[in-house]
């Protein structure tokens, strides 16, 4: 079955530019306000460090930030960017505004922008595949799609970006992390396709029917054994009864219909309801009849009817 994980996701977004400057101001935007820091300089001015994880997403930001504001990174860790121009580069990317303070939440400009979601995945989002193994229902197998934020605001404001798209996003609270989640199939299909996953929402689309198929499968298997453990139950219990009324009465005691019957299931103890019916020209609920009343007969024989159950 296919599998797809966040780090796919990450990587098919990394392969493809935004066809407009402002659709990179928007993803590099959405991904720095999601993994920013900001640490002091010597001189007592400030430096901007995003934090990639991995290096593809480093190649694929360094880029983009080279293209749209033409800054270069500074030489320091191998999954971190570092930017001098701090200041410029937070107004650029309208993470602060015009008098250096930060906005609260996501700017207005990009509430209801793909590329901001995109960058926002590159940034803070993370993704489990559903399992092959263990087939559960939909809701169990893994299908979450998440983004963890520091800021509250920004959380809030991204629930809602995802649900100006038909998107039904959740909210709950780890490590000190506001973080907004969707949790199934459907969900997470739509919000990999807004940010621009179209391979990965293939795949996973691929993994919901390859679970749908073995759900099928397992449930008939249910079934069947479950109708095979209901006529062995009745076999046994007829069989029991039978095997009484031949030992007290004998079973030439019984009328024709009955001895019939009761010598069908004698000759051929794994054969089914119908089978025996079949065998005997009569309907299957005419045998049940006739073997109710050989049990009715064993209990009075017995003293107590055995039990019926499965029959």
């Amino acid at each position: 079955m296919p599998t797809i994980n966040g780090l796919d996701v990450k990587r098919e977004i990394a392969d493809k530019r935004p066809k407009s400057i402002n659709g990179v101001v928007a993803v590099l935007s959405g991904f720095a306000r999601s993994c920013l820091s900001l640490e002091r300089r010597g001189g007592g001015g400030l430096r901007l460090c995003l934090d990639c994880q991995t290096e593809f997403v480093r190649e694929y930001i360094a880029k983009l930030m080279n293209e749209a504001f033409g800054a270069d990174a500074m030489d320091g860790d191998r999954n971190a960017l570092v930017y001098d121009d701090c200041e410029r580069l937070l107004s650029e990317l309208k993470i602060t505004d015009d008098n250096g303070d930060f906005i609260d939440g996501i700017p207005d400009a990009f509430c209801r922008s793909s590329h901001y979601a995109r960058g926002v995945f590159l940034g803070c989002g993370s993704m489990s595949a559903p399992q092959a193994e263990g087939v559960r229902s939909q809701k169990s197998v893994g299908y979450h799609l998440e983004f963890s934020f520091n800021s509250d605001s920004l959380a809030d404001g991204f629930a809602e970006l995802l649900g100006g798209y038909g998107i039904e996003a959740h909210k709950s609270t780890r490590a000190e992390k506001n973080v907004i989640y969707v949790k199934d199939s459907e969900s997470v299909s739509d919000c990999l396709a807004l940010i621009g996953a179209d391979k990965a929402v293939l795949r996973l689309n691929e993994a919901v029917a390859a679970l749908a198929v073995k759900r099928d499968v397992v449930r008939r298997m249910n079934c069947e054994i479950a109708n095979m453990a209901r006529t062995v139950n009745a076999a046994v219990g007829i069989t029991d009864a039978i095997a009484l009324i031949d030992k007290k009465r004998g079973l030439a005691s019984l009328n024709k219909k009955l001895y019939e019957a009761a010598t069908a299931r004698l000759d051929d103890a794994d054969a089914s309801l119908s089978e025996i019916a079949e065998r005997l020209g009569i309907s299957k609920s005419g045998l049940k009849h006739r073997f109710d009343k050989i049990i009715e007969i064993a209990g009075s024989i017995d003293g107590e009817k055995p039990d019926t159950e499965g029959q």
